[in-house]
Parts: structure tokens; C-alpha cells; sequence
């Protein structure tokens, strides 16, 4: 039986019989307690609740009214900040980010993160984050507008962030959004983002209008905000120009949340509470003698439209009498708690005091919540807890015990064999790989011990692997020539760099004896695949090569014909070879060549400082038998001439984006290289590749030989 299951088999013995004496003693304490509520006096917790909430909308009401004078404050000063701006000449290259930039995710300013305050509705309908920036706003035309009309305005307001970020930093829980709109057509936003629809023209939102008919700040009715659509309430105001002409508005947005941020109440009323502020219709209007509701919790959240406003809603009752003494109240600037009748059932309303054409708050919490959460009933609930609480702590003190005492057993059987495990690891790290365990324990303990049993034949094996490996790369290293040939007239450089210990790419410097003197022998070639069975035949490449260069030198077509035949026989179809074969001569200064499916070689000519390739002849070696390699016209090397011989682990070099490094990169360094010594210019590619790579792992062996005619 597993460990797991033997605990929980324990457990549920040791904890049973607390449990069902602890459940016993709280309902019999919870019987009493309903018995002895039902007997309290309503009249005296009403009082109670009465008194609490006339202190709640009090102090929101002056918290309420302070936030409102700062928001005020606030918008005056930014609009001084926009119209000082429009007074001026707008900046030579101002820095504009529009809707679109945002949206398609380039040209973003600096300073783009999740933002922990702004979300929209995502395709689940759930409300996620969006990204914005502090460091800079959005600008949005007007449909119809052109940029060019208006540059003059966009670039005197690309200098409103610092303005708009000194206010919202000490604001940042009150306001939504900043921003400007301008007759022009203009509208920028503060913090940056995007989201804006093709056809938002600020002209002919409620905010905007409103403001301009009143020419003064503005408190808007609730509206979904049209790039987040969150229901937010707005304060506006008019922005003019030096001649006093109006040129926009300025607004600013603050979220439903933030209202009743500070209004609190008690743990046992927040549920069922309605929390409202609202305002008096004023003399004259359709909404004369009527409390119009500005926010309430429900506007919390998102909606789809924001091109309509959201409809008006009042403040009603079925206690129509008791709801206009509530309003006088309110206008005549005095606070009070009524009971009233609420969405069909008794309620408290507390109300603040307002004013004539003033917002106050309105907190509604059902009688039945306030009657059975009062201070009496909370006392003797806190009473009856306590008592659980001392038998739950005498049970619990009982399982404790209990459980000490099994688990000083048990504790033996699992520690030992963890022990022995720590002893033979331990064994096992200083080189012991046969070191074993002998757990009879029937569970998960031997299963573990079993496991380690099998880890050290596995780590004895791994290492022979290893050194195995070792051993053949240091094997293949020493094939590989150690530096570089020192020819009259030229400077050639040559490494191969492996991405396992050992690979299939191969170079060489073969020095032609029999051919006569100022000869070197040249070979570039890339074996299929990578590892041992590469290595091995590279190896037999290179000795059938180095055995019938001196010899078949002189026909490099006759030398492929022998290489080819060779390696025919010895690879069947498993793998092929391309190999670049060419012959450099010091007498002539000249390069012949024979290339069997190589990549070509590039000859970058120093007088023209133009690229031609030096095209493979035939196919790869290993694959067909008694198969013509065609052998060029030799080419004539000049002073500064660089031929560069590779394998496509350089070209094919990729980064983190799945980008190739490609031949055309290549061919930028070797220019740029043209004045180094063969053995920088070869550094110099291979950095760049590498550099080029970053942390994307070497997915190819890369050979490169450099041969500069000096």
C-alpha cells in the first residue's frame, strides 16, 4: 500500500472523532443563539444602525465634496496648461503618437505596460488589462481631417504629458482619463493607448458639447468612455485661444469604482447594500423635483455602445411621500436616515447633505440586514464563538497529541531507508557506481531505492560515452590542420568550429610536391549530418584525398573520379559528401578548382570590389558512381582579391526569429574586412555569426578557409 494512502487512512481515524464532537457542540450553540436573537429588541438596534450610517454619509458626503473641489481644481489647471500651449509656436519636430501606432504595435513610445487600472472586455467578455504609457498621449483625428491642416495644434498639445502626468500623479485614484479636444478635429488623450474607433469624431460627444453651451467646468452624466467603454462620470470645460475664441475642450474622466472607493461599510451590510450618489433636477427643467442618479454600483464595468448615452434614471420609491421629505432634506443642505420601501421590500436610506444644484450620496441597506447584524447579536455570536473555540482548541490540542505520538512511528520507517539513500548518493558522487540501497519497504521507498540501484551502471556507462567522445574529437582535431600554410603571395586561414564533439565538416592544406614547387592544395567539404558517423567519414575522405592528391593532382577531374569511387563504396546510400577541391599556385597566382555539390566558393575582386561565385561541377561525392566532374578555367588572383570557401552552417546560421544569416551578410563583412589579414578576416565572420546567433544554440558545424592574395 502506498505512503499516501496509509496517512490518509491515519488521519481520517485520528480526526473523526474530533470532528464529530466539534460539529455536535456548534449546532447546539448555534440553536441558542437563534433562540436568543429572535428575543432582541428591534426598536434599539435600528437606533444603532441609524446612528452608524448618519456618521458613514456624513463623512463621505465632506469626502465627496473635497474630491470634487480638487477635480475641479485640477481641470482649471489643465486647462491654463492647454490654453498657455496654444498661445505659443508649436515645437520644430514634435513627438506624435496616434491610435493607429498604438493598435498595430509599432512606432510605440517608451514605457508601454498592462496597465493595473485601465481594462477592456476581451472576446470571453471577462475584463482585461490593456496597455498603456505615462510618458506619453495618443493623438486621434477626426474623420475627415488631414494632419497637415492641423500641425500647427498637434504640435503645440505634444507637450501636454508633463502637464497632464504632474496631475494625475497626485490624482491617480480619481481620474480615468485627460484629455483635449480641439475644434480643429484634434483630440488627445493622457496616459497614451489605443482602441479608438476610425469614426471618433470628440466633437460630437455629450462632454463636448455640454461644456461648449455652458462655457463653463461641467459635471457629465454617466457615459461608456469609447476606448475601454467603462461607464465613467466626466467634468469638462472650455479652452479658448489668445483672441478669446473658443477653441476646444478640455475634460477629464473619472471611473465609477473610484467614486465609492471610500465608502465603506460594514462587513455584514456591503453585500445587500445599494450605494448611489445623485443629483436634484433643478427648477424649470423635466426633471424639476427629482433625484437624478449620477453613479451607482451598477454602472460598474463595461458596455459594447459607446456612440449613445447611457438613459437617465431616478431615485424613486413606493414611499412617495417619504422621498420628497428626503429631497427637501438634501436641497436644504440637511443629512438624515428614513425608512422607506426599496425594490419592494423595507430599507434604511441614508442621505447626505447636499444642496440646491449639488450631488450627495444615498446608501440604501435593507432593514432585515441591519436588524440582524446589530451590535447586541454580534456580541453574543462573538460570545458563542469563543466558547467553540476553547472546545475546538481542547480537541485540537487532543489530535495534536495523537499525532505526535503516531508520527514519532512512522517517522522511523520513512527516515531510514532516506537515510541509507543519502549515504550510497553520497558514495555514488565520489565516484562509487556501485554503490546500491536495499529497501524492503513495499511502498514508494522502494520504488525510489530500486531507481537509484539502476543510477549508477547508467552514470558508469554515460561517462565511457563521454570519454569515448572525448577521445574521438580529439582524434578528429588532430586530422584538422593546426595552422595555417605560408605560401609566396598569399595569406590563407582556415578553422573549423563543431556544435558536437565531433562533425562531418573538413578542411585541409595538402602540400603538392610532385606537382612542383609554389603549389598548395586546398579542400573544403561538409559530410551529411553531424557526430560520430560524420566524423568517420570525413576521416576516409580525408585519407583517400591525402593518398591521391600528389598523385592525380594534376587532373583534378581524374582526383574527384578516384575520391568519388571511393566514398561510393564505403557509404552505400546512408551518406554523401560536397567537397571544394582547389589547387593555388604561387608561380601564376592562380586558383583551379573542382567542386562535387559544394556551396560555391565567393571572390570578392579588390579592384572593382565586386562579388563572383566559384559554382560547384558536379554532384555531391558518395552518391553515384563514374559520375564527371567538369574542371573551370583557373582564375587569376590579383593583389587585395579574397576568396572565401565555407559550409553552410555561416549562411544558414539562424536566429531567435528563425532568421537566416544568409550569403548576403556574409558578403557585407568580407568588405568590410578587405584590409585584415586572412586570419582576422576569418575571426571577423565567424564573430558575426555568432553575434548574429545569439543565444539560439549552434545548430551546424561551421568551416570557413580565407585565401588573400597579397
Amino acid at each position: 500500500m502506498k505512503i499516501r494512502w496509509k496517512l490518509l487512512i491515519l488521519l481520517l481515524v485520528i480526526a473523526i472523532v474530533p470532528l464529530i464532537v466539534g460539529t455536535v457542540s456548534y449546532r447546539v450553540s448555534m440553536r441558542r443563539l437563534g433562540r436568543r436573537l429572535a428575543s432582541n429588541r428591534r426598536n434599539i438596534l435600528t437606533q444603532l444602525a441609524r446612528h452608524h450610517l448618519q456618521h458613514i454619509v456624513d463623512d463621505y458626503g465632506s469626502i465627496l465634496a473635497r474630491d470634487a473641489e480638487i477635480l475641479e481644481l485640477a481641470l482649471c489647471i489643465q486647462a491654463d496648461e492647454v490654453e498657455d500651449r496654444l498661445a505659443k509656436a508649436p515645437p520644430s519636430a514634435p513627438r506624435l503618437f496616434f491610435s493607429k501606432d498604438y493598435d498595430d504595435g509599432v512606432n510605440l513610445p517608451e514605457g508601454m505596460a498592462l496597465s493595473t487600472q485601465h481594462f477592456r472586455a476581451n472576446a470571453t467578455g471577462k475584463p482585461a488589462p490593456i496597455l498603456i504609457t505615462y510618458d506619453q498621449q495618443v493623438s486621434v483625428l477626426a474623420p475627415g481631417v488631414d494632419k497637415k491642416d492641423v500641425a500647427g495644434d498637434l504640435g503645440r498639445l505634444s507637450t501636454m504629458p508633463a502637464a497632464y502626468k504632474s496631475l494625475h500623479k497626485s490624482n491617480s485614484n480619481r481620474i480615468y482619463w485627460q484629455y483635449t479636444s480641439l475644434e480643429s478635429g484634434i483630440h488627445t488623450c493622457y496616459p497614451g493607448h489605443g482602441g479608438y474607433p476610425s469614426d471618433y469624431d470628440p466633437r460630437k460627444r455629450q462632454w463636448y458639447r455640454q461644456a461648449r453651451t455652458e462655457g463653463a467646468p461641467a459635471w457629465i452624466l454617466p457615459s461608456p468612455e469609447v476606448s475601454t467603454r467603462t461607464i465613467v462620470l466626466t467634468l469638462a470645460m472650455p479652452v479658448r485661444r489668445p483672441d478669446g475664441s473658443f477653441a476646444g475642450v478640455t475634460a477629464i474622466d473619472v471611473p465609477i469604482v473610484g467614486i465609492f472607493r471610500e465608502l465603506t461599510l460594514p462587513k455584514q451590510w456591503a453585500n445587500d447594500a445599494s450605494k448611489l450618489l445623485v443629483f436634484p433636477g433643478q427648477a424649470g427643467d423635466e426633471d424639476e423635483g427629482k433625484l437624478i442618479i449620477l453613479a451607482q454600483q451598477s454602472y460598474e464595468g463595461h458596455r459594447d455602445d459607446w456612440r449613445g448615452p447611457m438613459l437617465k434614471q431616478y431615485l424613486e420609491s413606493k414611499d412617495a411621500d417619504q422621498l420628497k421629505a428626503l429631497t427637501a432634506d438634501a436641497t436644504a443642505g440637511r443629512s438624515g436616515v428614513r425608512k422607506m420601501r426599496y425594490r419592494g421590500r423595507d430599507a434604511l436610506w441614508a442621505y447626505g447633505a447636499g444642496g440646491a444644484d449639488q450631488q450627495f450620496p444615498v446608501v440604501i441597506v435593507p432593514y432585515e440586514k441591519v436588524v440582524a447584524h446589530a451590535a447586541q447579536a454580534e456580541k453574543y455570536v462573538t460570545d458563542k464563538m469563543t466558547q467553540g473555540m476553547r472546545i475546538a482548541g481542547v480537541v485540537l490540542f487532543g489530535v495534536v497529541i495523537v499525532v505526535v505520538i503516531v508520527s514519532l512511528f512512522i517517522s522511523r520507517s520513512v527516515t531510514r531507508p532516506l537515510v541509507e539513500i543519502a549515504e550510497a548518493a553520497e558514495r555514488l558522487s565520489g565516484g562509487d557506481y556501485d554503490a546500491v540501497v536495499r529497501i524492503r519497504t513495499g511502498d514508494e521507498l522502494q520504488n525510489l531505492g530500486e531507481m537509484f540501484n539502476d543510477m549508477g551502471p547508467k552514470l558508469r556507462e554515460r561517462e565511457q560515452m563521454k570519454r569515448s567522445l572525448d577521445l574521438a574529437m580529439e582524434i578528429q582535431q588532430h586530422l584538422l590542420p593546426q595552422e595555417s600554410p605560408k605560401l609566396n603571395g598569399f595569406d590563407v586561414a582556415g578553422q573549423s568550429v563543431y556544435c558536437d564533439e565531433t562533425g562531418g565538416d573538413y578542411f585541409d592544406f595538402i602540400e603538392l610536391m610532385n606537382l612542383g614547387p609554389g603549389k598548395l592544395g586546398i579542400a573544403v567539404g561538409d559530410v551529411t549530418g553531424h557526430g560520430i558517423g560524420a566524423a568517420l567519414l570525413m576521416a576516409s575522405a580525408r585519407g583517400v584525398l591525402r593518398s591521391h592528391a600528389d598523385r592525380h593532382g594534376g587532373d583534378l577531374s581524374e582526383l574527384f573520379d578516384v575520391l568519388n569511387t571511393h566514398l561510393v563504396r564505403d557509404t552505400g546510400d546512408a551518406r554523401f559528401m560536397t567537397l571544394f577541391y582547389g589547387v593555388l599556385d604561387a608561380d601564376d597566382r592562380s586558383l583551379e578548382w573542382v567542386s562535387g555539390g559544394h556551396d560555391p566558393a565567393l571572390w570578392l575582386r579588390r579592384s572593382s570590389g565586386k562579388f563572383e561565385e566559384l559554382s560547384n561541377t558536379g554532384i555531391p561525392l558518395g552518391i553515384i558512381a563514374k559520375t564527371a566532374y567538369v574542371r573551370p578555367d583557373p582564375i587569376g588572383l590579383e593583389s587585395g582579391d579574397i576568396v572565401a570557401i565555407g559550409t553552410d552552417g555561416i549562411w544558414e546560421a539562424a536566429n531567435a526569429d528563425e532568421e537566416l544569416f544568409g550569403k548576403d551578410r556574409m558578403r557585407e563583412v568580407l568588405s568590410a574586412c578587405v584590409e585584415m589579414p586572412a586570419r582576422e578576416i576569418h575571426a571577423a565572420v565567424v564573430a558575426a555569426v555568432q553575434k548574429f546567433r545569439g543565444q539560439t544554440p549552434q545548430q551546424d558545424d561551421i568551416t570557413l578557409v580565407i585565401i588573400k592574395a597579397l
